[in-house]
């Protein structure tokens, strides 16, 4: 069973679950990728320790609703600014497990309909990895 995941909180007490809310115009959100074991570590499937491991945001229905054009994704809350809308954020070649070693995910959403909502379509994703032991 795969023990990293997106979580709410910097302690990874709390998993992303359901539906994501999405405010009216302008919002940031930090999610944290991590796992609570500090046996494992994440890497690329394909070529371990060496490619780097990407989250992107997926669109599951393009056109209806939220896009993944709206999305931007950093580091930091300062490189969202210098972010491209919808492109995929490189976290580096290894995760290591353990929360002091979680790293924040920086969401900015852009919605440009009127009103806020929730989104089942949009979601963040990483995709090409393979838990190892430590």
């Amino acid at each position: 069973m795969a023990t990293f995941k997106f979580y709410y909180d910097v302690d990874l007490s709390t998993p992303v679950t359901g539906n994501v809310q999405i405010g009216e115009g302008s919002t940031t959100t930090v999610f944290y990728l991590g796992s609570t074991d500090e046996s494992k570590k994440l890497q690329d499937a394909t070529n371990p320790g060496v490619s780097n491991i990407e989250v992107s945001v997926v669109d599951a229905t393009p056109g209806s609703g939220p896009e993944d054009t709206w999305v931007k994704l950093a580091l930091t809350s300062g490189g969202l600014s210098g972010a491209v809308p919808g492109d995929p954020l490189s976290l580096g070649n290894t995760i290591l497990g353990g929360v002091a070693s979680a790293v924040a995910v920086y969401v900015g959403i852009t919605n440009t309909l009127s009103g806020a909502s929730s989104s089942t379509d949009l979601s963040l994703q990483v995709s090409g990895v393979k838990e190892f032991a430590v």
